[in-house]
């Protein structure tokens, strides 16, 4: 089967069954336009991608902070809200809310499972989007009435999206970076997103 088409395949089942879980949770509220956009958007992925290998430029951005890359991309990381009642004695789940703006000329792509990914006490932590995380986070956002989204779309030029990124870590942890690539297989530039433990928005309430 040919790799790209297996990329895109992938991402829209995870997202599809994403969806289809926090919809089983958390009822019909608030779940059908994620639906839609999930199962409609795939991020275009060109035949030759940039070797990923191969450390890009950095920027770093801290909570309440903002960076902007080039005059392009502008990110400002709004807050992290930690849901209480979804902590195990294993894991924690983190909702990261940003605003991206895009400066440029042309749409980005910006997917939650492509564009971010996850580094723990200095270490690659390829399973931060978890499934479980997303689920939690539909029902949090379902129950605080909010329509905010993961992120899973194109962003037009001259657009601003605000979102989240939907984590899970370990109960405890030294240092968290939440590492975003605006043009993912294009080049491998990014901006880090370091999380401050005692900044975190805290949620007590039962989900």
């Amino acid at each position: 089967m040919n790799r790209r088409f297996f990329r895109r395949a992938a991402a829209a089942l995870l997202a599809a069954a994403l969806c289809c879980s926090a919809a089983a949770l958390t009822g019909c509220a608030g779940s059908s336009s994620e639906s839609e956009g999930s199962l409609a958007y795939s991020p275009k992925v060109p035949d030759s991608k940039v070797d990923e290998s191969v450390p890009g430029d950095t920027l770093t951005c801290g909570i309440g902070e903002t960076a902007d890359y080039q005059g392009k991309i502008k990110v400002t990381f709004e807050r992290v809200v930690e849901l209480d009642s979804a902590a195990s004695t294993e894991h924690r789940t983190l909702l990261a809310e940003m605003t991206i703006v895009n400066n440029s000329a042309e749409a980005i792509d910006c997917s939650t499972i492509t564009h971010f990914s996850g580094r723990i006490d200095g270490e690659d932590y390829p399973d931060i989007q978890n499934i479980t995380a997303g689920i939690f986070a539909r029902k949090y956002y379902t129950a605080i009435q909010s329509s905010l989204l993961a992120f899973n779309q194109e962003i037009a030029a001259g657009a601003s999206v605000t979102g989240y990124v939907y984590l899970e870590v370990p109960s405890a942890w030294k240092s968290l970076e939440v590492i975003y690539k605006p043009y993912r297989y294009y080049s491998n530039d990014c901006i880090i997103l370091t999380v401050d433990e005692t900044k975190l928005t805290h949620y007590t309430a039962q989900l």
